[in-house]
């Protein structure tokens, strides 16, 4: 069926914007995150949610010499017919996009999103991915992202809408995954702010997986320490200590995750640790007192200070390359 292997197959999308090359329709987006999905299956069915009915159509793709885009076909949509609630184009994306899926003929993953555009340049579909029902040991992400929530999305005591509010994100707001579930007919994760804060439960439909700054989606366990720690180091050299340099040693956990250890030159190691791109702390003995930790970027490097000690860690240390 497939002229070479792709990444579309067994992954799923649900729709967060069209966008029309006209000016009259402009970009429109569903009533809600999940009212249109679509899941790509590797046997050539494709399955779709749209708004309260449901479609399946045939499809293959065939990549281009990058996997991430290619050309894409779609055949007709065979969907339930009943009426949905809502009378404007934005709360009916779900029957746009069944007629128009016959029209699709490109695709393009980037940034962990998914556009399929339509021929004759007539408008592009920008699909996120659907939060998958796995914890991080499960291989699910390790943050996600805030978005589509209207108001805010609440984070609550238990895994329920009715449950008492502990905090509010905004969109664009990052949360660590600490596991979902499902609890009646809803998704629910476990989260918490990232960078540290209260834990509770939010609603999945408003969550995507969180990018990183190389473009990858950080998943599964961060186990840079715990490999840092046994010495397992992804590579090994020498960085600016003060006015020295001092030998280190990184475990990488992709997506900007990473534990660097430095030997410094009086024998003592220090720990830095980095997630997503962002260096937030070391490991510091209480017998040494009060050490604070500050860093600050120059150009491609994290300029970082611990106590009186001095950092230079370029960005190839904690990504590679």
């Amino acid at each position: 069926m497939f002229a070479r292997a792709g990444v579309l197959e067994d992954t799923a999308w649900r729709l967060s914007e069209f966008r029309s090359m006209s000016d009259e329709v402009g970009s429109l987006r569903p009533a809600s995150p999940r009212s249109v999905q679509i899941r790509f299956g590797a046997d050539g069915a494709a399955s779709m949610q749209l708004d309260c009915n449901l479609g399946s159509a045939r499809w293959q793709h065939t990549p281009s010499s990058d996997p991430s885009n290619g050309q894409i076909e779609i055949g007709p949509v065979a969907a339930t017919l009943a009426l949905c609630p809502g009378t404007n184009l934005g709360s009916n994306l779900g029957g746009k996009f069944a007629k128009d899926a016959p029209m699709l003929r490109g695709y393009m993953i980037r940034d962990g999103r998914l556009s399929l555009s339509l021929m004759a340049d007539a408008g592009i579909y920008i699909f996120d991915p659907v939060p998958p029902k796995a914890s991080t040991e499960d291989g699910g992400p390790r943050v996600w992202e805030v978005t589509g929530a209207p108001s805010g999305l609440n984070l609550r005591s238990s895994a329920s809408a009715s449950a008492r509010i502990v905090g509010r994100f905004a969109n664009g707001h990052r949360l660590d995954n600490l596991g979902c579930k499902t609890a009646g007919v809803r998704l629910w994760c476990y989260v918490q702010r990232f960078g540290g804060g209260p834990v509770g439960y939010v609603a999945a439909d408003y969550l995507r997986p969180a990018i990183a700054p190389d473009g990858t989606m950080p998943a599964g366990e961060d186990d840079s320490a715990l490999r840092a720690g046994r010495g397992e180091f992804d590579a090994t050299g020498k960085v600016p200590c003060g006015d020295q340099r001092c030998d280190f040693g990184v475990a990488r956990a992709g997506g900007g995750f990473a534990t660097v250890v430095i030997t410094r030159t009086n024998g003592r190691k220090r720990a830095l640790f980095f997630r997503m791109g962002v260096a937030t702390g070391a490991d510091t003995a209480e017998a040494e007192g009060p050490r604070a930790f500050s860093v600050r970027r120059e150009d491609d490097n994290f300029l970082i200070r611990v106590g009186p000690e001095r950092y230079k860690i370029p960005d190839a240390v904690i990504y590679g390359g």
